[in-house]
């Protein structure tokens, strides 16, 4: 299958690494394209055999999968002028999660949905969220989640009533969860270990906790019992947790909650369709 990539910033040059270096997709098979073109050159040096398109309507016409990687504000303008050069053959995927598969069902003529991708796709592992319109048959369906659960440790459906929060989860976890690891080991530093011996230790713990979980078939939630000794130290840290995290990650799903809200506002007066 043919898969063209439109624009190669961060979250496209994510979806670009994980196709290829999962060998998901052949590098001959993807057409990439960015506004400043080095950095879809970039890509292709570092998976010969890629092709850098020099226009949006070459992917188009080379491609029959396309992801359309770019920031919401760019997604309708985009979207517009490939539109004449779309047939019924085609499906496309946006990254914009705050733009619904209605409000881009407006604008083009072809089957289409959403992906949101997460940089633990390119270690072929971390969740990946999508979504379809109703004009994606079973055909398309198949392909695109055959495609995605080979570069995702587990690729959910989630329509526009939840991605936030799942995408939370997914593409952001692992930049909060990576920031307070820092903190932590920060804090521990305070305490005689150097900086760089509590980093990596920080760094070395959530590797190991990511093979513990997977090689025994943990839960989350069993995970605390089984390290948690009656009395001990680390009995007493997950009461500190409880106490003083809450609000924390209230205030974080808070702000995360509202600026979608925003950005669907944005959406909605854009495609002058209510999201």
């Amino acid at each position: 299958m043919k898969i063209g990539i439109i624009g190669t910033g961060s979250i496209g040059t994510v979806l670009a690494e994980a196709l290829l270096s999962t060998s998901a997709v052949a590098p001959e098979n993807i057409f990439l394209y960015n506004r400043t073109i080095e950095k879809a050159q970039q890509l292709k040096a570092d998976f010969p055999g890629a092709h850098v398109c020099r226009t949006t309507e070459e992917v188009v016409k080379k491609a029959r999968l396309i992801f359309v990687c770019l920031r919401q504000p760019d997604l309708k303008p985009l979207l517009q002028s490939i539109a004449p050069f779309l047939t019924a053959e085609h499906c496309i995927l946006s990254t914009a999660s705050a733009v619904s598969i209605k409000q881009m069902e407006s604008v083009i003529p072809c089957p289409c949905g959403k992906v949101i991708p997460s940089v633990t796709n390119t270690a072929a592992a971390g969740g990946i969220l999508y979504s379809f319109g109703q004009s994606c048959g079973p055909d398309w369906r198949k392909k695109v989640i055959g495609l995605l659960e080979q570069i995702a440790g587990v690729a959910l459906e989630a329509d526009d009533n939840v991605v936030r929060a799942a995408s939370d989860l997914t593409g952001c976890g692992p930049a909060f969860f990576s920031k307070m690891a820092v903190m932590y080991a920060n804090e521990a530093a305070t305490y005689g270990l150097t900086k760089s011996q509590a980093e990596t230790l920080a760094f070395h713990m959530m590797i190991g906790l990511g093979e513990l979980l997977k090689q025994k078939d943990w839960t989350l939630e069993m995970l605390p019992e089984r390290t948690a000794a009656k009395g001990g130290v680390t009995g007493r840290g997950l009461t500190v947790i409880e106490s003083e995290a809450g609000e924390l990650f209230a205030a974080l799903c808070r702000m995360t909650q509202q600026k979608a809200a925003e950005d669907r506002k944005e959406a909605s007066a854009a495609f002058g369709i209510i999201n």
